[in-house]
């Protein structure tokens, strides 16, 4: 973490260095936190490939000084509309990849994998709701990286060796992330441009999203993708629309927490947690049962995530009898006895704090042609489509586990956060808002502190963490370092006293900035 001067009026962290200094720059030319976002939100789309991209989506938790937060929805929705049946399921010939990493990740790509994308959509209505700047202003720090060059950086060479097969499935593909020699992906300290991306960010930037959404890139991008048989037509592009959402609230201590709500999983599910953590004081705590506590929430709460959140119709319900109170203290009870995803967070002094968190799946591996848009694979996701493949209606929004957050208190100030991680999402966001919130940490000391994890049998822990009472847990998986498999936590706090407080998580490749 950087440490800010006291005449620091904004802070931002992200993925990369590069979108928190694009993030800072945008706001020293005028903008606010919000546009700031956006800046990060493009280059992050360009300096952190397969994390997030123009073409895949997201969510934006916005809190205005006013404290009446929104929750723009501009995550990737079921194609298809105006298409036969016999489009759907088995259509194009989907791949099935293996990705290298841990025990390896099984994953759906092609052309038939692609989700209706929402950035550039979700970025023009965040500006129009709450920026100062033009959509042109804020896209071109991404467009500058991405025609003059960055060095690759160390998570981003990462996924790219992990998604080598994948990124090897089209030519179009193989000319963006292959060294020009054709002989391997770019690695980590190695120069990457991406002239045609900045080319398409530049004229998005001139015309608008409607350039995409129903004008020559619409086009070019349902052709593509029909013709290799994915299920993305020009209705489905022209017809795609953001939704504003009241944000899930949860009382925390002396603080609000705002989170992403139904039809998403992952905010509930992290408010699920923080209602049951809510009925104790970690801090008066022993270790190994401040552990105990936090792990048996995290464990009954996902496993409420794996069985209850279906329906995305139903999802609404589902949550508001998960996050009661009546609920959390049956699960109390029973506790005591009885790299596919990004996030970005910036805040600045007008009390304006903007939460993104945004994915494109694993990546489908396609590129369209003279565009340098590498497209999702929201459809190949399996805990995204827990229906089955292209099982949804078209027009239906996915399930997610993205959890953008913000969360004022008194003790606290504004604190807004969020990461990266699938299962692990809301996990990382509890445990650093118990740190700040409940035992006093810095924003850093509370980002850095080891982590621990727990799913069905599954304990997992980075070295530091008491874990001595495994009881509930047939497969402990320990680190002998902090790893990224913990998510990827990037936050921002304007504290009590005034100071801006920055926080990229070491575990991943972000940076922070000041302004």
């Amino acid at each position: 973490m950087e440490t800010p001067g006291k005449n620091s009026r904004f802070a931002a962290a992200a993925g990369t260095p590069y979108a928190a200094r694009a993030a800072a720059d945008t706001y020293r030319a005028g903008g606010n936190a919000a546009d700031a976002a956006v800046a990060a939100a493009a280059a992050v789309s360009g300096t952190e490939p397969l994390m997030s991209s123009v073409g895949g989506g997201g969510f934006a938790l916005v809190r205005p000084p006013s404290g009446r937060a929104e929750l723009l929805d501009y995550y990737d929705v079921m194609p298809g509309k105006g298409l036969p049946a016999s489009a759907f399921g088995a259509g194009g010939s989907p791949k099935t990849v293996l990705l290298k990493y841990g025990a390896g990740i099984e994953s759906t790509v092609g052309a038939a994998s692609v989700g209706v994308p929402g950035a550039l959509r979700g970025w023009e209505t965040l500006l129009r709701r709450h920026g100062r700047l033009t959509l042109r202003e804020t896209l071109a720090p991404a467009a500058s990286l991405a025609r003059d060059g960055f060095r690759l950086c160390k998570t981003s060479g990462l996924w790219l060796a992990v998604a080598e097969e994948v990124l090897r499935l089209t030519g179009e593909t193989r000319k963006n992330f292959y060294t020009e020699s054709g002989a391997r992906v770019y690695r980590e300290g190695e120069e990457v441009r991406f002239p045609e991306l900045a080319d398409t960010l530049d004229a998005v930037g001139e015309e608008g999203a409607d350039l995409f959404y129903r004008g020559e890139l619409a086009r070019r991008i349902s052709d593509y993708l029909l013709d290799g048989g994915g299920i993305i037509t020009r209705r489905d592009l022209s017809e795609y629309e953001v939704v504003v959402r009241e944000p899930l609230t949860v009382r925390y201590g002396r603080g609000v927490a705002q989170t992403n709500g139904p039809p998403s999983a992952g905010g509930p599910t992290l408010a699920q947690m923080l209602r049951v953590v809510s009925g104790y004081d970690p801090a008066s705590m022993p270790d190994e049962e401040y552990v105990r506590l936090v792990a048996g929430a995290m464990r009954l709460a996902l496993r409420d995530r794996e069985k209850a959140y279906r329906e995305g119709t139903e999802n609404a319900r589902v949550a508001e009898r998960l996050t009661s109170e009546e609920y959390a203290a049956g699960q109390r009870r029973a506790i005591f006895g009885s790299p596919h995803t990004t996030h970005l967070s910036c805040v600045d002094d007008e009390g304006l704090a903007v939460s993104i968190t945004a994915s494109m799946g694993y990546g489908s591996g396609i590129v369209i042609p003279g565009t340098g848009l590498p497209m999702g694979n929201t459809l190949g996701e399996p805990e995204l489509n827990p229906k089955g493949f292209h099982a949804l209606e078209p027009g239906e929004r996915l399930i997610s586990s993205m959890s953008p957050t913000v969360v004022a208190s008194e003790e606290g100030g504004i604190v807004a956060l969020g990461s990266p991680g699938a299962s692990r999402i809301p996990t990382a966001i509890l445990q650093t808002l118990i740190g700040v919130l409940d035992l006093g940490l810095s924003l850093e000391e509370a980002v850095y502190r080891p982590r621990f994890h727990a799913e069905g049998s599954m304990f997992a822990y980075e070295a530091g963490v008491p874990a001595a009472d495994l009881g509930p847990y047939e497969r402990v998986l320990a680190y002998d370092e902090l790893s990224m498999f913990f998510g990827g936590l990037n936050a921002v706090r304007h504290n009590p006293q005034g100071l801006f407080e920055a926080a990229a998580d070491p575990r991943r490749s972000g940076g922070v900035a000041f302004a």
